[in-house]
């Protein structure tokens, strides 16, 4: 099975050169542009790794990193 990866990124053209690049290497990867987007998708879905922003529109990376690892091992 392939490996699932959320990006967090408000960037839409950095995200999506990231997803290709990851893409090409074999991982299923899903990008949202906000914390909330994101924190919403961690909730609903299993995933086997985060790739996060620092800097979001909506709240900071790093209070994103502190409510997923409260919450969930990924």
């Amino acid at each position: 099975m392939t490996d699932r990866i959320l990006m967090i990124e408000d960037d839409a053209r950095l995200g999506g050169m990231v997803r290709e690049y990851l893409a090409d290497s074999g991982f299923r990867v899903s990008v949202r542009e906000t914390a909330a987007d994101g924190l919403a998708a961690l909730a609903r879905e299993p995933w086997d790794a985060l790739v996060l922003d620092v800097m979001l529109p909506d709240l900071d990376g790093f209070e994103v990193c502190r409510r997923v690892r409260a919450s969930s091992d990924v």
